[in-house]
């Protein structure tokens, strides 16, 4: 495997860009000979080189790609639930808020996430100077292209998780008490600068897969379009990767669960991944170190959602995505392939009898001698290795954006514009199903498909259905359900699958509260509405 090649000078960019701070005092401006300041950085390629790699370096931190967003995406959507001992920390996934500055999970998620944007922000305000002298203009417009995109993806979670966000696009300094930003202005700004991170990325990389392609820019901008809802400009994104040139790039893997395999990284669904790696391969928390240049670049996604009795189990699955899964059958009469690889469960090896001897880090699930009401949990699947003992750590990429979610989206869009499902749409669907063997939609063995595939409403309702299964556990479903929108009646429908949504507030509770620190010292931030 290569081993994404930008890891090597993370840690080194890292401590340069934490000690890019000037003291308000004259007498104090001293320019530090062991360290580095602006006075002396941003004057070489390889200064902007090492900016741009400590952006990707705060993909390892737990506030970001480590561990927490994990926790908080997946509880608070229906697919997932927490009952996590830290009992603040299962409460932030049921919309249950009483400290805003709850540390774990809030300040590190809003901290980090801005830390990285700033990051963004010093490389694309050094990027352009006339004085840095490049190896060519297409490579200063590819680092461009990827700091415009690093920045893009982390507002794009930003206004996951808090919506009324700042919108930042220059450097930060301490003084500065910057007012919220509206989910719509951040959006516009995020289409434009993907636009135009588009022209400057290449169609392909051979190596340094950590770096993002004009792919997975058309990708993120289709994300955010959906989000916008605007249809016919996602719809032209996708076109592009699903029948444009991209077509030639990205496919479907003939084996489904090679999507979250440690061995099956960088294949031709992925049109981006974030890279993880046991190349440090060290102790507990120290990724919080920034300047540690031996912290760790491996995922706690293992561990985080390991079952009871192993790791830290701080988010699971909720028993419906089991029962939707068995609603339908392949077309050789077996379960859906997706369920077993999605989820560990008491009755697997009863559901996959094809998969005989089922083992759990070691143990089978009655070795695990789970109470009653523990053998009715779910846990997660997805995303976990073959390693025993469990550790803090792996090295499994996280796929962030994938052909099938881009084929599912592609549907919907076609539906919003059309007013119903053309061929296309329907195609998009039939593709994701027929992969893992379950027959075309028309053709169902449990659904209408006839009257799905010609209703705007039914295929709507059911393309959530087919996002949930396909997608379960990857940090989507809390922004499919923003974006399709909370009301009475739906809130109703979700409350049915998912407990936790009876605490949920309409007008309250489709984002979280700002941290309140930010809010008492910055008297142009507002708080989020009715908190």
């Amino acid at each position: 495997m290569i081993m994404k090649r930008i890891i090597v000078y993370i840690s080194i960019a890292i401590a340069a860009m934490t000690g890019m701070s000037a003291c308000g005092e004259k007498y104090l401006d001293i320019q530090n000979e062991n360290g580095l300041s602006t006075g002396v950085f941003w004057k070489t390629e390889d200064d902007i080189n090492a900016g741009l790699n400590a952006v990707y370096g705060m993909f390892y931190r737990q506030g970001t790609w480590t561990r927490n967003i994990y926790t908080q995406l997946n509880g608070m959507a229906d697919d997932g639930v927490s009952y996590a001992g830290w009992t603040e920390l299962n409460e932030w996934t049921k919309f249950k808020y009483t400290n805003y500055n709850f540390g774990e999970g809030q300040v590190k998620m809003w901290r980090e996430h801005w830390t990285a944007i700033n990051r963004a922000n010093q490389v694309l305000d050094h990027i352009d100077d006339e004085n840095i002298s490049f190896s060519s203009e297409a490579n200063r417009n590819d680092l461009k292209g990827q700091a415009l995109w690093l920045r893009s993806f982390y507002y794009y979670y930003m206004v996951a998780l808090w919506d009324n966000v700042p919108l930042l696009l220059k450097t930060s300094s301490a003084s500065d008490q910057p007012s919220n930003s509206t989910p719509d202005e951040v959006f516009t700004q995020l289409e434009s600068d993907l636009t135009e991170a588009i022209g400057y990325l290449p169609l392909r990389r051979d190596a340094d897969k950590a770096r993002p392609t004009k792919g997975a820019a058309y990708g993120l901008l289709a994300k955010i379009y959906a989000q916008h809802h605007n249809w016919t400009k996602a719809a032209e994104c996708l076109r592009w990767i699903i029948e444009g040139e991209g077509k030639g790039i990205y496919s479907l893997v003939p084996n489904w669960q090679d999507n979250f395999s440690n061995k099956k990284e960088d294949n031709s669904e992925s049109l981006y991944e974030i890279q993880f790696s046991l190349c440090n391969y060290v102790g507990f928390d120290q990724t919080d170190n920034y300047r540690d240049a031996n912290a760790q670049l491996g995922t706690q996604i293992e561990v985080n959602q390991s079952p009871k009795g192993e790791g830290w189990n701080n988010v699971e699955a909720n028993r419906w995505i089991v029962e939707y899964f068995k609603r339908e059958k392949t077309t050789s009469g077996t379960n859906d392939p997706r369920l077993f690889y999605s989820c560990w469960y008491s009755n697997a090896e009863t559901d996959f009898p094809e998969h005989p001897n089922q083992i759990i880090y070691n143990k089978t699930w009655s070795q695990y001698n789970y109470s009653d009401n523990d053998n009715n949990r779910v846990f997660i699947k997805k995303y976990s290795t073959d390693v025993y003992p469990l550790y803090y750590w792996n090295d499994n990429n996280f796929r962030s954006i994938r052909l099938a979610d881009m084929l599912l989206l592609y549907a919907e869009c076609l539906n919003e514009i059309n007013k119903g499902p053309n061929a296309t749409a329907v195609e998009c669907v039939n593709r994701v199903r027929t992969r893992v063997g379950l027959p075309t939609l028309q053709n169902s063995n449990y659904y209408n498909g006839s009257s799905i595939t010609s209703n705007y409403n039914e295929f709507k309702e059911h393309l959530k259905i087919e996002r949930g299964l396909e997608l379960a556990f990857e940090c989507v479903r809390w922004i499919d359900l923003k974006r399709w929108g909370f009301d009475e009646t739906t809130l109703r429908d979700i409350q049915k699958r998912d407990a936790d949504f009876n605490n949920f507030i309409i007008g309250k509770h489709e984002r979280l509260p700002l941290p309140q620190r930010d809010v008492d010292n910055n008297p142009n931030l507002e708080q989020n509405p009715n908190y």
